[in-house]
């Protein structure tokens, strides 16, 4: 086993900060707010520190003083008051309170000590794992990123804003949109689609739902491509189901007008002006900014630390995935999961989370429970309901907007509809839902605007 002792001999710590918190606390409650906002108790590095911490924080959630007398009490009734030093040593934090003291400098001190000291752990950690003779290279380094993720997370936290600055943000952004008529969202070229959400926007959860085969991976892929290469957005598409090549012959295809089954088979020979066609199209995906991770197996910190790379690499402006139901839960998100739908709750958030923090949509593709097909009437057709989202109800919930993709010809192979899709927009928090009638080319698996058909706003 490797020697880690030389990792804990002297962990990163500032006993002068410490101290004047917890004397600036005892000499006016006041301060507690502004500290606690920051930090908690198991951010002080003396396990004395640690409880005196609680102690303040226990009597001030109570609505009671917490003053040297009071603290002492609290900590003299569970047994604690020898081993922080006594009533003299909740005396001395007193004296060594700076006159005009800097008490955000000193939280912030704090703050950044504990995260070097929990990176540490986090190492050593790593290094004992790696020290096992049964290590596992992946299972460890994700273990290392959803800790390193976490102590990211409590770095940037970002608490209140004041009104006044959020009023002058949502003022500017209001300006922006009624000076150039739209509301700056990504554009998916399917003008029904963008005249209904206004284009995909920013930190929003977008989910296109549909049952196997219906085309909702066409569909994203029709999406992702006409905003990388008509909007020239920078585009991620997570591709956990299908394989890059096969991802993007289905993009030729389609950008081509070229039908799929001679791309993949070769029993169509392609004519010269087809060729022409094709190499048209893959200069324009060449030189579009769209990228393809299609790794089979793929956790959500996984996929949210790459994103965050991308972003900060190559810049991003949205990112697919494809779909949340194949995605994977590890480490201590796992341990915590003791049913597959609390693991896509786990997901649906995550997904949520990252769209906030990168101030992107994130579109995630999702299959539905059985439950639309024995609904409805044939004339009527399906119908479909939120709670028809396959596995979890925090899908719903977590989302800012859900999409099912219907194609009747899927059910009725009889039907009239043949070569036509429903899009319902089934739920949009900032906006109205209705159903989309939109062209499916099937031999190029291609969705295209239904010229000359009535918005049904909802």
């Amino acid at each position: 086993m490797t020697d880690t002792s030389e990792f804990t001999k002297a962990l990163p710590h500032d006993e002068f900060a410490e101290k004047a918190i917890l004397g600036a606390m005892l000499i006016d409650n006041h301060y507690a707010d502004s500290v606690y906002s920051e930090i908690n108790s198991d951010d002080f590095y003396r396990d004395a520190h640690k409880l005196i911490a609680a102690a303040i924080n226990k009597l001030i959630n109570r609505e009671e003083k917490a003053d040297v007398v009071t603290v002492a009490g609290l900590l003299e009734k569970n047994k604690e008051l020898n081993f922080v030093g006594g009533f003299e040593y909740l005396t001395s934090l007193l004296d060594g309170v700076p006159g005009n003291i800097n008490l955000e400098e000193y939280v912030r001190v704090v703050k950044d000590r504990a995260s070097l000291r929990k990176l540490i752990a986090a190492s050593v950690g790593v290094i004992k794992s790696g020290s096992e003779p049964k290590a596992e290279t992946r299972e460890i380094l994700t273990r290392l990123q959803e800790d390193i993720i976490k102590i990211a997370d409590i770095e940037i936290r970002a608490g209140f804003a004041p009104s006044s600055a959020v009023v002058h943000e949502t003022m500017e952004k209001i300006e922006g949109i009624q000076r150039h008529g739209d509301s700056g969202g990504i554009k998916t070229d399917l003008y029904e689609l963008d005249n209904i959400t206004g284009g995909f926007q920013q930190a929003e959860f977008i989910v296109i739902a549909a049952r196997p085969s219906m085309g909702k991976t066409a569909l994203a892929l029709n999406i992702a491509a006409n905003m990388a290469i008509k909007a020239e957005k920078a585009v991620g598409f997570f591709s956990i189901e299908m394989a890059r090549h096969q991802i993007m012959m289905r993009l030729l295809a389609t950008r081509a007008g070229i039908d799929m089954s001679a791309l993949t088979t070769g029993r169509k020979r392609l004519t010269k002006q087809e060729w022409q066609t094709l190499e048209m199209a893959a200069s324009d995906l060449a030189k579009a900014k769209l990228y393809i991770d299609d790794s089979a197996s793929l956790s959500i910190i996984e996929m949210k630390t790459r994103a965050r790379r991308l972003r900060r690499e190559k810049g991003l402006d949205i990112v697919f995935v494809d779909y949340l139901q194949l995605i994977k839960v590890t480490g201590e998100q796992l341990r915590r999961s003791d049913s597959r739908a609390q693991e896509v709750a786990i997901i649906s958030a995550s997904l949520k989370e990252l769209a906030k923090e990168l101030q992107i949509p994130v579109v995630g593709l999702a299959q539905l429970n059985r439950a639309p097909e024995h609904r409805g009437s044939r004339k009527e057709g399906i119908k479909y309901q939120l709670s028809d989202l396959k596995e979890s109800g925090a899908i719903e919930q977590d989302a800012d907007v859900v999409m099912f993709l219907h194609r009747e010809e899927q059910v009725d192979r009889e039907t009239e509809r043949k070569g036509e899709a429903d899009l319902i927009v089934a739920k949009q928090r900032n906006g109205p839902t209705g159903k989309i009638l939109l062209a499916f080319q099937d031999k190029y698996t291609k969705f295209t605007n239904m010229e000359f058909v009535e918005r049904e706003y909802v």
